[in-house]
């Protein structure tokens, strides 16, 4: 049965290990480690996330979160200074965007709508934050949406939604690890089979097109691989209270080897 985490807060005090650590652990566990005391502070890329996220997904208007920064507004001015300390001490509990952020957003947001509407679905949950036990280790997730149609999906913002650039982007950033980690924690948590995993992509510029993709059985075979890894590794790392890093072997690189998963993490 699953653990349900209600707020964001709660869910970052909840000691489990994520996709995002599990990603940080495969690097080294050293890297994981290091991530869980990390200063979290807000960036463009961000706060640009989690508008996108906010209009997509949440029933509350945007403007009740958020407040988008006058325009015509120059802060170097003492006129324009005593502005902006007026907008800040009225926008308290906000998070405060600029107007051309405000725009991109909306604009990224309509494109994800328009995806999700050419599907004939509709999300019958939001936001599902929770945690499972899974043989033993305790997983947690944030998955963005639950489908009508037995698909659980996930919001991607991108400079390149094309197929070409959005392979990329699996690549770099593990999202078939992503997909394979939602996956298998929604079904042991609420027992029930879905039908797979898929990404709503986004450009952040116009003309703002959208791309909707599932994962391969390759890319995903791998993704099970890496999965398998890191919650060896972790297991190990916890029940040792062992963190190490890259170690100071010599490894061997070349651009025709053989594409593998992670490296077997290597306990003194």
């Amino acid at each position: 049965m699953p653990n349900i985490i209600k707020t964001r807060a709660d869910y970052d005090a909840t000691k489990a290990i994520n996709c995002s650590g599990m990603k940080e652990l495969l690097k080294s566990p050293a890297h994981y480690k290091a991530s869980l005391n990390a200063d979290r502070t807000e960036s463009k890329a961000l706060r640009v996330g989690s508008l996108v996220h906010h209009i997509v997904l949440e029933e509350v208007p945007a403007h009740e979160k958020y407040a988008v920064t006058p325009d015509g507004l120059d802060r170097r001015t003492k006129e324009g200074k005593a502005a902006y300390e007026v907008f800040v001490a009225s926008s308290v509990g906000k998070t405060i965007v600029s107007a051309d952020e405000w725009d991109m957003c909306d604009r990224v947001a309509g494109s994800m709508i328009k995806a999700r509407e050419s599907l004939g679905v509709t999300f019958t949950a939001t936001e599902l934050m929770f945690s499972v036990d899974y043989c033993g280790t305790i997983l947690k997730s944030a998955i963005d949406a639950v489908g009508s149609d037995g698909y659980l999906y996930d919001l991607k913002t991108s400079e390149d939604a094309s197929a070409k650039g959005f392979l990329q982007s699996v690549r770099s950033y593990r999202y078939n690890l992503q997909a394979y980690f939602y996956r298998l924690a929604y079904e042991a948590a609420f027992g029930e089979r879905i039908k797979g995993f898929r990404f709503i992509v986004a450009e952040k510029e116009a003309p703002f097109e959208f791309a909707i993709y599932e994962l391969g059985p390759e890319l995903m075979t791998y993704a099970a691989m890496d999965f398998e890894a890191g919650l060896k590794a972790y297991k190990s790392c916890v029940a040792l209270d062992e963190w190490p890093g890259y170690g100071s072997e010599v490894k061997v690189l070349d651009i025709n080897a053989p594409a593998k998963s992670a490296t077997p993490i290597q306990f003194a």
